[in-house]
């Protein structure tokens, strides 16, 4: 199990100054352990609590501000040519040293309108197409037919892709055309779970794999305080998912679910949980919209000190982890 910080960038206020918090947030997070920062991305007409639009343009001012690998969570294709994604992609994998995490999903027509590009032919054909032309581009040289990127991702074949969706071709393509999978802030953990099972089913058995969520956080010694700070300060951003009726569980449409506020010790029970369903990677997002900064500094030195040493494995295989009974491989832990 890693651990990263997935970001809030409001559209609410001026976007440097939050960009500058953000940069201090995860110079701590560093420290503590943490391993990743994740950007979302949304094209709105009016102000939001979250996301900015054009991820990969956030995620290349950061890359020369910290040394913590950069991952979308998710970037929304719809939003983009292939070809030109292909170029960019390549580019920042550059520019944040070969630690970039591509998470993709489709994103809806009208994100396409506010792009200026058509919407065009089967979703699901046009996903596999693009997952098909990264992968190309990143991996052909000037001799082929092939569209190349140039300059290239810093490893041949470019970085590593997850894709998210709700529905079982999600987990098919991220298991077939992709290197993992990844499941949404507003994804219950029944569905979650579920994605992960078919994610890892569709693998087959082959070695690697990933299955990354993100999930809002709020942590404090006393459970009770946990649960009062989050009603207060995670409203804004879960009413977002809330008034469009986007929390989906296995089932469909739902109501919020937290499993990420609390006390350490059940942080850590929902990890080991996580950890048992084949999940391998939780980005937490400790400072929405409208979070005082010293609850998220709070949140995060808990995580740090009291939750993180038992899984984050940074860069020692010395570590080892209980294998988790659905995956059926061998990993590494320090329970």
């Amino acid at each position: 199990m890693r651990l990263g910080i997935a970001l809030d960038l409001s559209s609410r206020e001026p976007v440097r100054p939050q960009v500058d918090r953000t940069v201090t947030m995860l110079a701590r997070a560093e420290r503590h352990g943490f391993d990743s920062a994740w950007v979302g991305e949304s094209y709105h007409a009016a102000a939001q609590p979250f996301h900015l639009p054009s991820a990969l343009m956030v995620l290349g001012h950061l890359a020369g501000r910290t040394s913590l690998a950069l991952g979308s969570a998710v970037l929304l294709l719809r939003a983009y040519s292939p070809e030109k994604l292909a170029y960019e992609a390549a580019l920042l994998d550059q520019l944040c040293g070969g630690k970039l995490t591509l998470g993709l999903g489709l994103g809806s027509p009208e994100v396409a309108r506010r792009a200026g590009l058509p919407a065009k032919g089967p979703a699901g054909a046009a996903f596999d197409a693009t997952l098909t032309l990264l992968r190309d581009a990143w991996s052909a040289d000037a001799s082929t037919d092939s569209p190349v990127a140039v300059p290239p991702p810093l490893r041949r074949g470019g970085p590593r892709i997850l894709v998210g969706g709700s529905v079982p071709a999600s987990a098919r393509r991220a298991a077939t055309l992709a290197d993992g999978f990844y499941g949404a802030t507003n994804y219950r953990d029944d569905l979650l779970i579920r994605q992960s099972a078919a994610y890892w089913s569709y693998r087959g058995g082959r070695p690697g794999g990933a299955v990354a969520t993100t999930r809002f956080c709020v942590v404090h010694e006393d459970a009770a305080t946990a649960r009062e700070l989050a009603a207060c300060h995670l409203k804004a951003a879960s009413d977002y998912y809330t008034e469009r009726g986007l929390w989906m569980g296995a089932d469909g449409p739902t109501e919020p679910e937290f499993p990420m506020v609390g006390t350490p010790d059940e942080i850590d029970a929902t990890i080991a949980r996580y950890v048992r369903a084949g999940v391998t990677s939780v980005q937490l997002r400790v400072a929405p919209f409208g979070t005082p900064p010293d609850v998220a500094r709070h949140t995060l030195d808990l995580v740090g000190r009291h939750v993180l040493p038992h899984w984050h494995a940074t860069t020692s295989s010395a570590r080892t982890r209980r294998t988790p009974p659905e995956m059926g491989q061998e990993v590494e832990t320090t329970r």
